[in-house]
């Protein structure tokens, strides 16, 4: 009995240790554990549960990464491709079948009337009538199978496992070129659903790959701009205007400039932000476009214009289908370019978001600029205008009293000169009349009055 329980307590102890290791639980969840181990031989639900969690959160740092997205999106088109030929095979098979059989009834009996037409068993009214009547029914057997997605020669089956793939890569890239689509009920749901789940799918993917090729050219921007800055630094020096150690000093001030914190590639700063030129990064694009027109026209053999075209339409996700490959076999290297594609497309349009969202701030700051530089204007024009209108008022003010000043001294002569009459030995002439003193009263404000009351002529 000792021997059992000390052998129990071994192996309890012994696998305690290989999950200490592994990290999967702490020291509480190893005692309860280790009991229970040692009572039924089992580990509990905790210790599973904590097992299945650590392989969960494994898988989602796989799965979390532009590798993992993109073997993630590639695994999801075979288990599109497999499903759909599953669905739609069979169905198209059985039209085709039908195609076949009818028309080789249509023959046999053509055979037979023209046998007969020899023999003279029928007439010819008879074989045109019998003759209309097969191929109307061969007619009609075509356009059903049409209906059903039957697009090509019965030889060649629509629903291959290239041509599924491809139709899986037109749901999730919403190209959608119309060339192929489901006939039966089944598929249209799985269609629906696989649309829905592929779509967000294709979206993360595409958003991440837009990033990292963000960080790819703003990468290229930074050494390009180095390069022609030490280049023009190393002219300028040959020239006399700076010296070697400016270029050293230059390159050594941009690694300075970078901080802890800061995500460094290859020694350069480079950030998340979709911030390169948009001129830089259109021209990517169109570079890619080019070149996949070229490599299009030596696959299909198509003309440039057709090539360029084809790229075009499927990068812009438009997808017409007048212009399709013919080869569905290149299918994982025309995926590729087109996913490339579509993903510098998103990358483009966030550069042109960023672009035109600066542009937008910029023009605000400029415009409250604008507006607080006349509203300063407004107030400085209208402190300006109040002090104007005080001089006015002041000017005003300073007229009325010279003008009250000339009317008070002009009255003050007049009484001084009548009284000065009054009192002289000429009394006995006739005193001034009234119009004599208007009149004198009357004199212009700007005359100066150089008699003063003290100052009164004597000699009358």
């Amino acid at each position: 009995m000792n021997l059992t329980n000390s052998t129990l307590d071994d192996s309890a102890r012994a696998r305690l240790a290989d999950d200490l290791d592994d990290g999967s639980f702490t020291m509480e969840e190893e005692d309860a554990s280790g009991l229970e181990e040692g009572k039924d031989g089992k580990t509990t639900n905790k210790t599973c549960f904590l097992k299945i969690k650590k392989i969960l959160r494994t898988i989602y740092k796989a799965v979390s990464s532009v590798v993992g997205l993109l073997i993630l999106l590639a695994v999801y088109s075979v288990i599109g491709a497999a499903i759909f030929r599953a669905i739609e095979g069979p169905h198209e098979k059985a039209h085709r079948d039908n195609i076949t059989s009818n028309r080789e009834e249509t023959v046999r009996v053509l055979q037979e009337l023209s046998s007969n037409l020899s023999q003279g068993l029928v007439n010819e009214t008879q074989w045109n009538l019998v003759a209309r009547g097969l191929l109307l029914r061969y007619e009609e057997t075509v356009v059903i199978a049409q209906k059903n997605g039957v697009v090509n020669s019965t030889k060649t089956p629509t629903w291959t496992f290239w041509q599924s793939m491809f139709f899986c890569g037109t749901i999730y890239t919403t190209i959608g070129y119309g060339h192929i689509a489901p006939s039966t009920d089944l598929g249209r749901m799985m269609t629906m659903v696989y649309a829905a789940i592929g779509i967000p799918l294709a979206l993360v993917c595409l958003a991440d790959l837009g990033k990292h090729f963000t960080l790819g050219l703003k990468l290229m921007w930074a050494f390009s701009r180095r390069y022609c800055n030490c280049r023009k630094k190393m002219r300028n020096a040959r020239r006399g205007k700076y010296t070697p150690d400016d270029v050293e000093d230059g390159n050594s001030s941009t690694k300075a400039a970078i901080k802890p914190g800061d995500r460094v590639y290859y020694g350069y700063k480079i950030d998340d932000e979709f911030n390169i030129p948009i001129s830089f990064a259109i021209g990517i694009l169109v570079l890619y476009i080019f070149l996949g027109a070229i490599m299009y026209a030596l696959w299909e053999k198509w003309s440039f214009l057709e090539s360029f075209y084809f790229v075009f339409i499927s990068i812009s996700t438009i997808g017409f289908g007048d212009v399709l490959p013919a080869h569905p076999k290149f299918f994982l290297l025309s995926s590729v370019y087109v996913f490339i594609g579509l993903s510098l497309v998103s990358m483009c349009v966030n550069v042109a978001i960023e672009f035109f969202s600066k542009t937008i701030d910029k023009a605000k700051v400029n415009i409250d600029r604008a507006k607080t530089k006349a509203k300063e204007k407004a107030k400085e024009a209208k402190e300006k205008m109040h002090e104007v209108s005080k001089t006015i008022d002041r000017a005003k003010d300073r007229a009325k009293e010279r003008v009250t000043e000339a009317r008070d001294r002009v009255t003050d002569f007049a009484h001084v000169k009548r009284r000065s009459t009054r009192g002289s030995p000429s009394s006995n002439r006739a005193s001034p009349s009234s119009d004599d003193v208007k009149s004198e009263t009357a004199t212009p404000k700007s005359s100066p009055i150089s008699e003063t009351p003290e100052e009164t002529p004597t000699n009358t």
